[in-house]
Parts: structure tokens; sequence; C-alpha cells
């Protein structure tokens, strides 16, 4: 049966109701996507389903409020398929309050987020701070460009998820780099606000081995502003920077995973661990724990 089927089934007695789990529903993924107001639903045989409010598609309902009837929807849901998987969050470009809303939902319900788009421009940071800090993001958190959060905002994950890629990064700082490493497995920031000095002072913990539970493999930090006189490590950037003197191409693949380093220096920690690490143009830094 299908999603549809079985949604229609729980409300037709008690007894129905009882018997949609053994509709297989426990391998169902449910992805919430707000610009387009879609709830979709993939079975376990890779099916999809797709619950729209306001447009014209299948499953399409009738709402003179659709994102109201939306979060409605999205209660019922709960109910009938007693899920806790969200497979994808897509929160759009422009409505904070009805994504605030579904995140508050997600959070009561203790549901795992596998992967968060977060787009909007127009943000209340205290709010969305105590959100992300609630949520549990597993997979990977997207923050692209147009996303600009002030240098006052701070957020600390108690767990950081796998992949990290903030277009506009500012606001993470070295704490929140050295908290990531622990839980994350590739970490990408633009337009950050890490010096050259964070970079050399991160370098030489994890050289000392004060990351023991280091899961992160790659990292790439790009500043435009990073200073060619630095050094880190006691290397000068411009040595680094010189593809000539280290032309090899690391290229590491840790499971569905890919990082890759052109040039760069190889370094050892007192635990034997090896990793390499360039800067492209004294504008990217690169990092990557060898195999």
């Amino acid at each position: 049966m299908t999603p549809y089927d079985l949604f229609e089934l729980y409300h037709c007695s008690k007894r129905c109701a009882n018997l949609v789990p053994l509709g297989g529903t426990k391998k169902y993924q449910f992805s919430i996507d707000l610009p387009k107001l879609t709830i979709s639903i993939r079975t376990g045989n890779f099916e999809h389903y797709t619950y729209s409010f306001g447009d014209i598609l299948p499953g399409v309902i009738p709402a003179q409020s659709p994102k109201l009837q939306l979060k409605t929807f999205l209660l019922k849901l709960f109910d009938v398929f007693q899920f806790q998987q969200i497979s994808c969050f897509n929160t759009g470009t422009s409505d904070f309050d009805t994504f605030a809303s579904i995140a508050k939902i997600l959070i009561e319900r203790k549901c795992i987020i596998a992967n968060l788009n977060f787009q909007i421009q127009q943000v209340r940071e205290v709010e969305l701070k105590n959100i992300l800090e609630n949520l549990q993001i597993v997979n990977c958190l997207n923050f692209p460009e147009t996303v600009k959060l002030s240098s006052n905002f701070k957020c600390q994950l108690s767990r950081f998820p796998e992949e990290m890629y903030i277009r506009n990064s500012s606001w993470f700082g070295f704490d929140q780099l050295c908290s990531a490493v622990n839980s994350s497995v590739k970490i990408e920031l633009s337009k950050s606000s890490l010096t050259v000095r964070h970079i050399n002072s991160f370098l030489e913990k994890w050289k000392a081995g004060e990351f023991p539970e280091m899961t992160a493999f790659f990292i790439s930090i790009r500043n435009s502003k990073f200073s060619e006189n630095g050094q880190v490590l006691g290397i000068q950037l411009s040595q680094l920077t010189n593809w000539v003197n280290y032309p090899t191409v690391h290229r590491r693949f840790l499971g569905r995973h890919y990082g890759c380093v052109p040039g760069g220096i190889v370094v050892e920690n007192v635990n034997g661990v090896k990793a390499v690490m360039n800067f492209e143009s004294s504008s990217f830094f690169n990092f990557m724990v060898l195999a």
C-alpha cells in the first residue's frame, strides 16, 4: 500500500490504525521543502510520494493558508507514521517564522535531520542559535553565501554534522572549529574570519595530539585576507603556496567523503598521524589527514 493509502487507512478505525506499521513505514524517509511547500516520502523501495500545499501537483491538498496547513499536516503525519527520521529539510530564503515553527516541532519530536539546507537571509539570531543547538543534524549542514550572520552570532553545537559547508562563515570562530573536528568529517568554510594565527594554533594543537578523538579528515578555509608574511608550524606561507616545492596531489576517499589537496607539505603529529596542508594563493588553507 502507498503512503496515501496507509494515511486513509489510519483514519478508518482504531483497529485499522494499528495495521499501518505493517506497511513497512519504518523504512520511510521524509523530506520537508518550505519554498515548494511540500512534504515528500520515500518508501523502502525508493518510490516517492509528495503532499503539496498550494501547488498543482499529485497529492495536492487545497489550503487557504498553505504554510499553516503544511505544519498541521506534518503533525498528522507524525501521528500516523510515528517517524523521527528527516532526510532533508530545505528552508528556502525568506520565511524565518515558518522555519522556526517547523524546527520547534522537529525538536519536540526529537527528530534526526540528515541534511539541513539553511538559506534564510533575514533571521532572528538568538532564536536561530537556540534552534541549531537543539536540532539533531547528522549528515550535512549547508549555509550558502547569501546567509550573512553577524560576528556576534555564536553557536556551539553539542555535536556537529558529518559535513559542514558554510559559505559566509565570519561568525564561525576558533572554538567552534576545535569542537567541530571531533564530530565532523569534512569542513569547508568560506569568507572566514579565522587568521593565519588561528590556523597555526589549530595545527600546533593537532601536532601535539590535543585532538585524540578527531574525526575530521578534510578542512578547507578561505580567507582573502590571509597574511602572506605569516607562518604556520614555523613555515612561511610563501613556501606553502609554491607548488614547485611540493608537486604531489594528495587525494583521499573516506566512505562517501572526498578530499583533495594539490601540492602541500606532509606533517606528522606526536601520535604518528600524518596530514598534508597547503595554502593556495594565500587565500585557501587546506588540511587533510592521510590514511
